[in-house]
């Protein structure tokens, strides 16, 4: 690659990181996500993780997904858990509180970052989660010293995907999982946009289910479980009764927009939701 290609490109990650984070980042987070729980009759003085689970979740169905992909990832009691792009922490405090994991959590948005960690300190989980402002495709861990990498609706904000799925893996024990879901790029054309990960396409880097799938292999990673859909990954099983529009409370009032488009690109062929558990080999 010539140095001028390389200078553009470098360029435009960072454009691209500093898109992500202004998308992202917001004021009063944990606010507002109290107040919701609050005026939905909820102890807001005697939190706990369960019900923060019910208004903190950020990605296409809701609560029922980050179940459906714990699930799939078969996790174990008690494991060392990488939250790779943690958000809000929605996934390391499910994880923390009902398997008891130690999770490290990491994420490029301050805003994130700074709410993850008071709302694991309201919920009682500070010294079972570890929040950190990070990138996913430069992790600051030594090798082999993770039991299972989570990553929710994240990769479709890495570009470089060749060296998060590097990282992931090396950061990996032999035998640990990678586990994540993912909107990748249907067959009828581009999505509608605003979604729920970017305004517009120049920080949305879906890619195919088949080249996802090539950039594990090339990592290395032996494929576990693969669910693919047509629409957002995890939004088949919906929310239930009892969840809050986590997606409306934390990202804003478009939210409704840009689950629209999702739900219309997914209808449409152009949304093929993902479910991946890939795990590196003994």
């Amino acid at each position: 690659m010539a140095l001028v290609d390389k200078i553009f490109r470098v360029v435009g990650m960072a454009d691209a990181v500093t898109s992500i984070k202004t998308y992202y980042g917001s004021n009063d987070i944990v606010g507002r996500i109290l107040s919701a729980l609050k005026d939905a009759g909820h102890d807001v003085e005697n939190l706990t993780a369960e019900t923060l689970n019910l208004a903190d979740q950020i990605h296409g169905g809701g609560l029922n997904s980050t179940i459906t992909l714990a699930e799939l990832a078969g996790v174990s009691k008690g494991s060392h858990v990488l939250d790779a792009g943690c958000g809000v922490g929605c996934g390391a405090r499910y994880l923390a509180h009902h398997f008891n994991c130690q999770v490290e959590a990491v994420d490029l948005t301050p805003e994130f970052v700074e709410a993850a960690a008071q709302l694991n300190t309201l919920c009682g989980l500070q010294d079972a989660i570890t929040v950190s402002q990070g990138s996913v495709t430069d992790l600051r861990f030594e090798d082999g010293c993770f039991d299972l990498v989570w990553s929710q609706n994240v990769t479709m904000n890495v570009e470089d995907k060749t060296s998060m799925f590097s990282e992931v893996f090396r950061v990996l024990k032999p035998g640990g999982r990678f586990t994540f879901s993912h909107a990748a790029n249907g067959p009828n054309g581009e999505p509608y946009y605003p979604l729920g990960w970017a305004a517009d396409p120049s920080f949305s880097f879906m890619e195919t289910p088949e080249i996802i799938l090539e950039l594990l292999d090339t990592a290395g990673f032996k494929i576990v479980e693969n669910q693919t859909e047509g629409r957002t990954p995890g939004s088949s099983r919906g929310r239930s009764s009892s969840e809050m529009d986590g997606v409306a409370i934390i990202m804003g009032a478009d939210s409704a927009l840009r689950r629209a488009n999702g739900v219309r690109s997914g209808e449409e062929g152009r949304i093929v939701g993902m479910m991946v558990v890939a795990e590196r080999p003994q």
